[in-house]
């Protein structure tokens, strides 16, 4: 049986990988504001990786890192506020906080 933490790590890995993916060629915030499919294929990566980090917290309310619960929050914010999505939050969150995320992901899958 496959350890759950190790999936729903996988699973953040997965999403940002598609996330750089479709953020190829998207050089601006002007660029990525402007692309609607852009926008919704990111948007929807995003809370697919808040909530795997919600069902880490779930697993292990022990073993949980210091952005998880921002994480899960603002993933909840793109579902249930979603017509009032800041791109400008999405934009700042794509720029500092992923690459981090990746590095733990790919810690925690050794």
């Amino acid at each position: 049986m496959t350890d759950p933490k190790r999936k729903y790590w996988s699973d953040i890995l997965i999403a940002l990988d598609a996330i750089d993916l479709h953020l190829k060629g998207v050089a601006s915030f002007e660029h990525y504001a402007a692309s609607p499919t852009v926008k919704d294929a990111v948007e929807r990566r995003l809370i697919t990786i808040g909530e795997a980090v919600s069902k880490l917290i779930q697993i292990d309310p022990n073993d949980v890192f210091e952005e998880a619960e921002r994480i899960r929050a603002f993933r909840n914010r793109l579902v249930h506020s979603y017509d009032s999505t800041d791109d400008t939050l999405v934009w700042a969150i794509i720029r500092n906080h992923l690459t981090p995320l990746r590095k733990l992901a790919e810690a925690k899958l050794g």
